[in-house]
Order: structure tokens, then sequence, then C-alpha cells
């Protein structure tokens, strides 16, 4: 079974009262056919491969992935949310 390719891109996230966060608003595109969901994922569904290949399944996104490979994933959309952000500061 070839692995489905997904790219993850974090639009923002919302607070709780105490400052931690609530959830990560994010948008979830299949490099397959383009179609583009966007979610309110908490961190911890977030980081688990399980809970985003349910998340996307309810979506009739089939995701299939190692926890390793998702886990990259997530890292690297931080890392261009980072970059994007550090770009807005230099300009």
């Amino acid at each position: 079974m070839t692995e489905s390719a997904f790219i993850f891109k974090c639009l923002g996230h919302t607070e709780r009262v105490d400052g931690t966060i609530a959830s990560y608003t994010i948008e979830v595109t299949s490099s397959r056919n383009g179609r583009v969901e966007v979610l309110e994922v908490e961190p911890d569904h977030l980081t688990s491969a399980r809970s985003m290949k349910r998340l996307l399944l309810n979506r009739c996104l089939f995701y299939s992935t190692t926890q390793k490979k998702h886990t990259e994933a997530i890292a690297a959309m931080f890392d261009a949310r980072d970059a994007e952000a550090e770009q807005e500061v230099l300009e």
C-alpha cells in the first residue's frame, strides 16, 4: 500500500484563559487530488498519527502513515510557520 501524502499548514491557534493552547487551526491539503480541509485540532490529537487518521477519515480522506513520519510532517509544519513569522519580522 502506498503512503498517502498530505501537506499540513498551521493557520493559527486558540488559547485558554490560562494561556495554554486549546486548539490549532490547520489546513490539510491532499497532494493526490488537491482537496483542502481546515480542521480545529487539540494539541494531543495533532501529535497523534492515530487521531489524525480518524479526523481525516471522518472527512473521507485516507491518511496512511507511521507515527514517525506523522511527527516529521507536523514538525515541518511548525518549522514552516516559524520561517514565515521570521520573514515577516525582517520585512
